[in-house]
């Protein structure tokens, strides 16, 4: 039996973050089970024996209906989810959201060249904002996601190495 829309949705947005993180070089790592938001954390693999080595800690959505006016997605997400990103952590943390093809035999496109992932990946950060802890956990949060922030294999080792307030300045 074939999964349903939602599950295989879900599994190939993840999929897609694993591929860009892959091509960066960076080491993956899924926490089990998933119980604090955090879907994947990447660590940039610096040289042996040194303390310094960047991680990050991200939380994978993806979104078949996407919307939103101008320079942003308009993305309504549960609170709980939210709460999860927003705020101080020891390691920053991303919201990380794959806009997919509706139809799921969209998802790639392959020939003897190449394999075509579509559609594309955006990251926010919340961690200056406040925590919807006010909203009840299944209800939902409007946030924007800047369409700038085009997660590819170049910005996803910016957002290792860079302070956060300095690439949503960009």
């Amino acid at each position: 039996m074939a999964l349903d829309h939602n599950n295989h949705q879900g599994k190939f947005g993840e999929a897609f973050v694993r591929t860009v993180a892959a091509a960066s070089g960076l080491l993956i790592s899924q926490p089990d089970p998933d119980y604090d938001g955090v879907d994947f954390s990447f660590k940039y693999p610096g040289a042996r024996g040194t303390e310094y080595l960047p991680q990050i800690d991200v939380q994978v959505k993806s979104w078949r209906d996407p919307a939103g006016t101008g320079d942003t997605w308009d993305y309504s997400m549960k609170a709980r989810h939210f709460n999860q990103l927003a705020g101080a952590f020891d390691i920053p943390r991303f919201l990380f959201l794959v806009v997919v093809p509706a139809d799921v035999r969209a998802y790639t496109q392959a020939d003897d060249q190449c394999l075509r992932v579509y559609q594309a990946c955006y990251w926010a950060s919340f961690s200056g904002v406040q925590p919807a802890w006010e909203v009840p956990r299944d209800q939902k949060v409007d946030v924007e996601v800047p369409k700038k922030n085009l997660v590819t294999a170049d910005s996803l080792l910016e957002l290792m190495i860079k302070p956060v307030a300095s690439l949503e300045a960009s």
